[in-house]
């Protein structure tokens, strides 16, 4: 009887032995790190973001802290690795205190992390001069014209000059700038651009923390040889291009919505909008992955598009009438551009193509969430002076309370065309609304050979307090 219970017990236990686990095989996806501490001279616990479209560390450090070699010691997932490895020294120094951590998973996946060490800084604030308000907006709003970011792009090589101003903020904290027509090329002292200046459709540079000592170009070739960003395929830049506009982070791409435009004629205005096409880029490399040409060829839905808590993004489109323009609206799930689009029917949403005014005499429409409210900043119609902001309490309208923010200076009211107004939320500090604006001269060829010239084709930035 001994014998066969314990034949039993061997039996058992050979049996257990053999069954395996349901996790055996199993291995993780997760690439984290969790967490991350410099060897000596921090100042606090690391702050890490892990969300579907950020992964960042942010670390303070002491102001006498040579970053220039050292050993962080890295906790990440179970099962991972991690490039540079624990205990390999890194130079922050030379990348601006920061560098790029890859995190990979047990399973394969792979995700770049950004570590970025900070040191005390100053108490700083952008340089502000006020602009007296001589009864042209609101009495509430106080307005100050940016010296900053005014200088920032008052440049005397490569990139010099364009319209259609747009920034998005990127997961690793460098601003993207995109720019439609552009000029390349060098400007003197006197801010006189040299007529061998070239001319790009589209053009990009990217900024790293907001230092305006930062500007690295994203166009291909150097000073007046510089090419456009992102070319049509198969066409010449004269006869088709893109003209970029809004643009998001998804996961871990940047989608940016393009106008395609085609040349109608030999005329200036000799244009049309072809269709609304989606340029994918991967990040961190910011390298073209592939364009989705054709995503929409009812309407121009390039210039504004807004991430709304509901799940969706919103994109709006404008269409010229006889002294007015309507606003049109189109949304996609999941924020993903790339999706299937819906447009605003009056009633609901239509898979097919729609074209139902929400708003009159909008230009260049930059909608908003703001404390439970959406709204719309825009230019006025027909190269008007006045930008205006209104509200509402769903993304489609109906946009009441309109009211006068800002007045371009009546000196472009004259030989001048002012344009592109663009609510700029990554530039902004304490609540305000940064806005650009461009200037354009009505004669083309002033833009050239004279002082002060370079200065003629432009964006100019303004900050906008107490605009609610």
């Amino acid at each position: 009887m001994m014998n066969k219970i314990n034949l039993l017990l061997v039996t058992a236990v050979l049996l257990s032995s053999c069954m395996r686990s349901p996790l055996d095989d199993y291995k993780s996806q997760e690439c984290a790190i969790i967490s991350f501490k410099l060897p000596s001279g921090q100042t606090g616990d690391a702050e890490i973001v892990n969300s579907t479209d950020s992964a960042t560390v942010t670390v303070m450090a002491n102001e006498d802290l040579d970053l220039s070699s050292i050993s962080p010691i890295v906790k990440i997932s179970k099962g991972a690795t991690v490039l540079p490895a624990p205990g390999v020294k890194v130079d922050f120094a030379s990348q601006g205190n920061r560098y790029t951590y890859t995190v990979t998973s047990q399973a394969g996946s792979i995700r770049h992390w950004y570590v970025q060490v900070k040191k005390p800084e100053a108490p700083t604030g952008p340089r502000l001069q006020l602009l007296p308000n001589l009864g042209k907006w609101d009495p509430r709003v106080t307005v100050y014209s940016d010296l900053d970011y005014n200088d920032y792009l008052t440049r005397y090589q490569g990139w010099n000059g364009a319209d259609g101003c747009y920034t998005v903020l990127l997961p690793d904290g460098r601003l993207l700038w995109s720019f439609q027509d552009s000029f390349f090329g060098n400007v003197s002292a006197d801010r006189n651009r040299g007529g061998d200046n070239a001319f790009a459709r589209n053009a990009a540079h990217l900024q790293i923390d907001t230092s305006l000592k930062s500007f690295i170009q994203l166009n291909p070739g150097v000073g007046n040889k510089s090419q456009t960003w992102i070319k049509y395929p198969g066409a010449a830049d004269d006869q088709e291009w893109y003209w970029p506009g809004a643009s998001q982070v998804h996961g871990n791409q940047l989608q940016m919505l393009l106008g395609h435009i085609r040349k109608t004629g030999s005329g200036t205005w000799d244009i049309a909008d072809v269709s609304t096409d989606i340029a994918l880029f991967d990040l961190p490399s910011m390298q073209l992955n592939r364009l989705v040409q054709n995503k929409d060829t009812s309407d121009s839905y390039n210039s504004g598009a807004m991430d709304a808590p509901d799940g969706y993004t919103y994109m709006y489109a404008t269409e010229n009438g006889y002294l007015t323009s309507y606003m049109y609206v189109a949304r996609v799930a999941d924020h993903d551009l790339t999706g299937n689009w819906e447009y605003y029917t009056g009633s609901g949403w239509s898979a097919t193509p729609q074209k139902y005014n929400v708003c009159n005499n909008i230009t260049q429409p930059n909608v908003f969430y703001r404390d439970g409210k959406y709204y719309l900043v825009s230019q006025q119609n027909l190269f008007g002076l006045d930008i205006y902001i209104q509200e509402a309490s769903t993304p489609v309208g109906p946009w009441t309370n309109k009211r006068t923010l800002y007045h371009i200076p009546d000196q472009y009211s004259v030989d001048f065309i002012s344009y592109n107004a663009f609510v700029h939320h990554a530039l902004s500090r304490n609540g305000e609304l940064v806005i650009s604006y461009n200037i354009n001269p009505s004669d083309f060829t002033t833009n050239f050979n004279k002082p002060g010239c370079a200065d003629r084709y432009r964006p100019y930035f303004v900050r906008v307090f107490n605009w609610k």
